[in-house]
């Protein structure tokens, strides 16, 4: 028995026959052709299978939660919360008793801060719409506390509810990145591949959870690197993606330093590293900026090791753009541009042009992201936190990146991270607004009907299969 089968009420015939009539109140009243297009072009895609090409795991934390730590667990201005205070002072706060919440807020003004972080999402057109249409999805009242309380209610089998959003927009595959699980491993990872089922998951393994076990230990340069190749061929050609092989990698790098050169020379590598071992221990006090310098030539110099040998495999590394994540990262480091020299991978005078996925659709830098894919064959277009978060005005950001980007290299994902709803939110936003888009290249005479479905076809899970070598089938 799968998880879906045990709340029958998620794919009740009831739902089944108002889906269709709940995405199109909320799409604008074109004129009459443009409307006539929509509804078929709507229809089609709207029954197309879904391959998101990166996410991440969901835990059974928020099975039961309040409407303000939805609020903080959902949005990205949230997902900082931690890093306005001194580290690890949130977590005691979150997880401690009355006393020691009291003492912390006096110390650190943590629940004010909260409060005023909160207060400003539940005022964003997001958070408005999300309740609207979670409204919908759960058959409970318009507001945010009626929401979260009938999503608690469901919560009682958290797993089914999962289960119960991935169908309900059909996603058949995903590409798992696990190098952020909030700390969880292999068991927490298997329990959500496991709870989404039939949908199947590819995993991908990121340099700074290899970086991670290895920068600590007081070993020589020499022992750092054989370590280091040894991981990478693990998680690539064994088990070692946490049980299982990775079908490609992810870095982090680029907000860490901007502009990233490709390091072959393992001298300045080695020099890094000494001065990593010299001021380990100073690394917390250190403004970001200066901390991240200490590793600067290590990490160009593990990145380069790790695109070797994805490019001897033929196999993605997937790099993150745009978004921001602050309070942690530098945002001005994360320009699409930035990404030249790794796409080109020059080698002796000659580009050897290994699988680049910017990713997050190099937002708010969308059009530098599409143009780095027009011009590079090897760079590919990936449409994640843009989706969902920019909802409403999507169809205008997937008509920008169709200009430019070859239909064959964009790739649907979501970054779903903490909240289910974001794959949810993800993938029924953006089938409504990429039918949009497309009916409005069909009523401009760019697109035939059938280009567009099959458009929408290629975006929404064949381009993700074809780059990832895989049939939809389990490994």
């Amino acid at each position: 028995m799968t998880y879906a089968d045990r709340d029958l009420s998620l794919d009740s015939k009831k739902r089944k026959e108002k889906k269709g009539r709940d995405h199109f109140a909320h799409i604008p009243r074109f004129l009459s052709k443009q409307h006539r297009e929509f509804a078929s072009i709507f229809e089609a895609v709207n029954a197309l299978p879904i391959d998101d090409t990166h996410c991440h795991i969901i835990t059974d934390k928020d099975a039961v939660t309040t409407p303000q730590r939805f609020l903080e667990r959902i949005s990205l201005a949230g997902y900082a919360v931690p890093g306005y205070f001194p580290d690890g002072v949130y977590e005691r706060w979150l997880h401690g008793d009355e006393v020691t919440r009291s003492e912390l807020n006096k110390r650190f003004n943590i629940q004010p801060t909260l409060d005023a972080i909160t207060y400003d999402l539940s005022h964003s057109v997001f958070i408005k719409f999300l309740v609207k249409e979670l409204a919908e999805f759960l058959e409970c009242e318009p507001r945010l506390e009626a929401v979260i309380e009938a999503r608690n209610d469901r919560g009682r089998n958290y797993w089914a509810y999962i289960n119960g959003l991935f169908r309900d927009v059909n996603y058949e595959n995903i590409v798992l990145d696990t190098g952020y699980a909030e700390g969880h491993g292999a068991r927490e990872i298997a329990q959500f591949e496991d709870a989404i089922l039939p949908c199947r998951t590819y995993r991908i393994s990121r340099i700074e959870t290899l970086q991670r076990e290895l920068f600590p230990l007081e070993i020589t340069f020499e022992e750092f690197e054989q370590r280091y190749k040894a991981k990478l061929s693990e998680v690539l050609d064994g088990d070692g993606n946490y049980g299982k092989k990775s079908y490609g990698m992810k870095s982090y790098l680029l907000p860490f330093i901007g502009l990233i050169r490709p390091l072959h020379d393992r001298r300045p590598a080695e020099a890094s590293w000494q001065s990593l071992r010299s001021s380990f221990d100073k690394l917390p006090s250190m403004d970001r900026e200066s901390a991240f310098l200490v590793t600067k030539d290590l990490r160009r110099y593990t990145f380069t090791l790790a695109l070797e040998e994805c490019l001897k495999r033929n196999i993605p590394m997937q790099i993150h753009t745009g978004d921001g994540e602050a309070p942690e990262v530098i945002l001005r480091n994360q320009d699409p541009f930035y990404l030249e020299e790794v796409v080109r991978f020059d080698h002796d005078n000659v580009m050897r042009m290994p699988k680049i996925i910017p990713l997050h659709a190099g937002f708010p830098s969308v059009g530098k992201a599409a143009w780095l894919s027009h011009i590079y064959p090897n760079c590919y277009f990936e449409l994640s936190i843009m989706t969902p978060f920019v909802h409403q005005n999507l169809y205008q950001r997937y008509l920008q990146v169709m200009e430019v980007v070859p239909l064959s290299k964009i790739l649907f994902a979501s970054d779903a991270y903490h909240i289910p709803e974001l794959y949810w939110l993800a993938g029924r936003w953006g089938k409504r607004y990429l039918a949009q888009a497309l009916t409005e290249l069909v009523v401009g005479g760019a697109l035939g009907v059938d280009e567009a479905i099959d458009a929408a076809s290629m975006i929404l899970y064949k381009n993700n299969r074809s780059l990832y070598k895989v049939n939809g089938l389990p490994s």
